[in-house]
């Protein structure tokens, strides 16, 4: 669809004071008229809710590559059906400007009874293109899909991985200038999934717009250069990939230690044999031993975990895991065997554990925790037992652009001739 708007030339996209609710709720209808009766009326549309999106204002340029986070139930669907025209927002303005595909449901726009084949002439035809254009963009569009004979075959036959085939290889081949994405490729299988992305990274820098709702955190760094945080129907943050994302994830997993004095008593009904019981971890730097809730890139730091063992332990195998906001475990530390042979645990021992050269980019990571026998089952395990920060210089910082896990410290230089000619290069 087009659309045309008086927006600047440079907007795609612009979404001003937008309140939506599905349907009018009696209620909230029946105390607005009351208070209008009574002269109480309030000028705050949220007295008279409820409301799925809540004064909803931002802009996107041409070319830009928006992403939208959030928990489920946000409105962060909500917002793109109104951003497509097939919702209408109660109250606030939503202008498009330009060719829009949106894939905000797998089937959106297919007619189940059509094969694949014809479900793309369909798409193409919404989209406003002729039968003869489509048939110019079948064969690229085909080979994208790669679904062979089933192209042929019905559309109620295919699974849902296979209608976000066909649904996303007509988006992307269609010339649209807009592009809206709804999650639907996390049905997809992984190739599917590495391909579509890269296809993206295309569009996105032959100046196509796109907005992208996701959960996942790698994909919103990878393909967007802003991002908007949606909490219970209103924008709380916008900003770079990376400090949306660690606000999103700051409240969505909030945890800070899990073990310690108030949860001595809760011990005990942890999972596991229960010989021996992880009762609190504290980080340490390295050098000074002083106790410290984060580090920067490259530091080492000491882990001390206090354990309450109940009785003898012969052999035993405890793990540290750091994990990052995705819960990807993005290290695994497990005590040598060397180290299990003769560090031998008594009631109140304390293990530590001295991780160097810790090149994690910034942002929040959590430790966990597990001890098990050495061929049985676990003793005990705790799941974001510790929480802890990460800070970078601004050299890392600007190498990196808080994309990726891992920092790899590089230097660059022009090869000089005589390193050229060895190589065979003219």
């Amino acid at each position: 669809m087009t659309v045309e708007s008086p927006m600047s030339g440079d907007l795609a996209i612009q979404v001003h004071g937008v309140w939506k609710r599905y349907g009018l709720p009696l209620r909230p209808w029946l105390q607005r008229q009351i208070d209008q009766l009574r002269g109480e009326y309030h000028g705050d549309q949220a007295a008279y809710g409820p409301w799925v999106l809540r004064d909803i204002c931002f802009e996107v340029r041409r070319g830009e590559s928006l992403g939208i986070v959030g928990k489920n139930g946000a409105g962060k669907s909500t917002l793109l059906k109104l951003i497509a025209g097939v919702s209408p927002a109660t109250y606030g303005s939503v202008q498009v400007s330009g060719r829009l595909f949106p894939m905000i449901e797998l089937s959106a726009g297919m007619h189940r009874d059509l094969t694949g084949r014809e479900n793309i002439k369909l798409l193409g035809a919404i989209m406003g293109f002729t039968s003869q254009q489509m048939d110019v963009k079948l064969p690229e569009i085909e080979d994208f899909a790669e679904l062979g004979d089933w192209l042929d075959k019905p559309v109620w036959q295919y699974s849902s991985g296979m209608q976000a085939r066909l649904g996303f290889s007509v988006a992307v081949n269609v010339e649209a200038d807009i592009l809206l994405i709804d999650e639907v490729l996390s049905v997809g299988d992984v190739n599917f999934q590495k391909k579509c992305l890269n296809h993206m990274d295309e569009l996105s820098n032959s100046g196509v717009t796109i907005i992208f709702v996701t959960h996942s955190p790698y994909t919103i760094e990878r393909i967007c250069e802003r991002a908007l945080y949606l909490e219970d129907g209103q924008i709380t943050a916008s900003g770079s990939p990376s400090d949306i994302l660690s606000a999103y994830f700051q409240v969505a997993m909030d945890r800070s230690t899990v073990i310690g004095e108030k949860d001595k008593v809760a011990a005990d009904l942890r999972e596991g044999t229960g010989a021996l019981r992880i009762m609190d971890i504290s980080m340490h730097d390295a050098v000074s031993g002083r106790e410290i809730t984060g580090f920067s890139t490259g530091e080492s730091v000491v882990f001390r975990i206090s354990l309450d063992v109940k009785e003898a332990l012969p052999s035993y195998r405890f793990s540290l895991r750091i994990v990052d906001p995705a819960s990807t475990v993005v290290s695994y530390i497990e005590m040598p065997m060397a180290s299990r042979r003769s560090l031998v645990l008594e009631r109140n021992s304390v293990l530590e554990c001295r991780v160097d050269n810790i090149n994690l980019l910034p942002g929040q990571y959590w430790i966990n925790l597990v001890a098990r026998e050495t061929a049985g089952p676990v003793i005990d395990s705790v799941s974001y037992a510790f929480a802890f920060n990460v800070r970078a210089s601004s050299e890392v910082i600007e190498q990196m652009e808080h994309r990726g896990i891992i920092y790899l410290s590089a230097s660059w230089n022009l090869a000089a001739d005589d390193a050229l000619e060895s190589a065979g290069e003219p």
